[in-house]
């Protein structure tokens, strides 16, 4: 019996320590972002935290295989390479060394030219068409007899884009509802945009009850669609040839989670009446009206992506904006590396001016499932909290300041806790549009 339980504490004891290596490793592996950006001249600096060098992969080494499957030979022509520093603009290949003996890790590294931009935290309008007519869902009809029917259903699903009925192209609802009406109680062949693929589908349409008329036929497919979205944000950045990122996140469908397919859209001055402030289980919001007119137009889309929307500053605005801030107020850039936990500030218009308020970073994560939630932070700004509670839906895309340099966006709030958010590494913004 002594004998079992000594055998039994002494496996007890290496499966903790497995299980502590495994931890450790992971956490080390967490703590090195797998792609690294440098401006043109800069010296690649890690956590110094972290017990890990870095060398540049040999030019004659073949391409990159794993870590774990590199030969002897290989470690050693990467382990005798120069150290990273005054690299020119390009893309490298790195190798991470713990203790600076053991490779660990493999690195992609991007050397681009010296950026600046302007942090904005101009709360804006935003008004995009769908690119086709969006489904929401389905629902049944009533016919003559009373009984319902379902004619959409496992046909049309939420997140399609209606592009076409019986060939002709159609952009707005009303355009589906005339070609449903003209059908005449025939079967419409649709053209649909769902996920990556474009497929057709035959839909049966139905004349509904309530809305018969001695000869008159209301037909029906029985689905909720819109052709358009609005809503209220802040603009991230602007650079000086009046491009500008917005959000940190897409304006999603709202059924599927995915970013709206947009044929067009622009952004237009906003005008915040009140807020409405954060709570716990409830986020907030900011509280505004948008004129649509053409004396209000800001810039247009050209793209809404899981990790922001993008476009371009009219000429217009874009001259008053650059002569308002351009010469003063241009920032640095800093990269994921070189965030850290403490200090920083967001900027938003929130009050009625731009001003700065102060959080604090949490934590970060380098590598996040939700590319979006890569910094973690807390308000504790009281101007901020006493206004708004913390973050509140609006304030998504406002910038993030650290050691006077750009460093991301606002994107999400804690449901649980208003004054806890989420941001979005300025890195990832920026590479969605190839600006980096």
């Amino acid at each position: 019996m002594r004998f079992f339980n000594k055998y039994l504490t002494k496996n007890i004891i290496w499966i903790y320590l497995c299980v502590l290596i495994c931890f450790s490793y992971i956490t080390l592996m967490n703590a090195i972002p797998d792609h690294i950006y440098l401006e043109e001249g800069e010296n690649l600096s890690l956590n110094k935290k972290i017990p890990v060098n870095v060398a540049l992969c040999a030019p004659s080494t073949e391409a990159m295989s794993d870590v774990g499957l590199s030969t002897y030979a290989q470690v050693r022509e990467r382990k005798t390479v120069h150290e990273v520093q005054n690299l020119s603009v390009g893309s490298y290949e790195m190798i991470c060394y713990l203790f600076g003996i053991f490779p660990i890790k493999e690195v992609s590294v991007s050397v681009v030219d010296s950026t600046k931009v302007f942090a904005s935290g101009h709360i804006v309008g935003i008004y995009g068409k769908t690119d086709g007519v969006f489904v929401l869902g389905s629902s049944p009809i009533e016919v003559e007899d009373g009984s319902y029917v379902q004619p959409a259903e496992h046909v049309l699903f939420p997140g399609d884009y209606i592009l076409s009925v019986d060939g002709m192209r159609i952009y707005e609802k009303e355009e589906l509802m005339e070609q449903i009406q003209l059908c005449d109680g025939n079967p419409l062949i649709l053209t649909v945009a769902r996920g990556g693929d474009t497929i057709e589908v035959s839909v049966q349409p139905v004349a509904a009850r309530s809305t018969q008329k001695k000869d008159i036929m209301s037909y029906m497919l029985g689905i909720w669609v819109k052709d358009d979205m609005a809503g209220i944000g802040t603009m991230t950045y602007v650079d000086r040839q009046g491009n500008f990122g917005a959000l940190g996140h897409g304006i999603s469908d709202g059924e599927t989670g995915n970013p709206l397919k947009l044929s067009s859209g622009s952004i237009y001055e906003a005008h915040i009446l009140g807020v409405k402030k954060g709570r716990r289980g409830d986020p907030g919001e900011l509280q505004g009206v948008v004129n649509y007119g053409k004396k209000n137009l800001i810039g247009e889309l050209n793209s809404n992506t899981e990790i922001g929307i993008y476009g371009k500053l009219s000429e217009d605005y874009s001259f008053e904006y650059n002569s308002e801030y351009i010469d003063y107020d241009m920032m640095s850039l800093a990269y994921k590396q070189d965030v850290k936990e403490g200090d920083a500030y967001i900027i938003s218009e929130v009050s009625g001016q731009r001003e700065a308020y102060h959080i604090v970073i949490d934590s970060i994560e380098y590598s996040p499932v939700d590319r979006n939630k890569g910094i973690r932070f807390h308000v504790d700004d009281e101007r901020l909290l006493a206004l708004t509670g913390g973050i509140i839906q609006g304030l998504s895309g406002s910038p993030i300041i650290q050691d006077d340099k750009l460093i991301g966006g606002v994107t999400h709030v804690l449901i649980n806790d208003p004054t806890k958010g989420y941001g979005i590494f300025i890195e990832t913004m920026l590479e969605s549009k190839n600006k980096i």
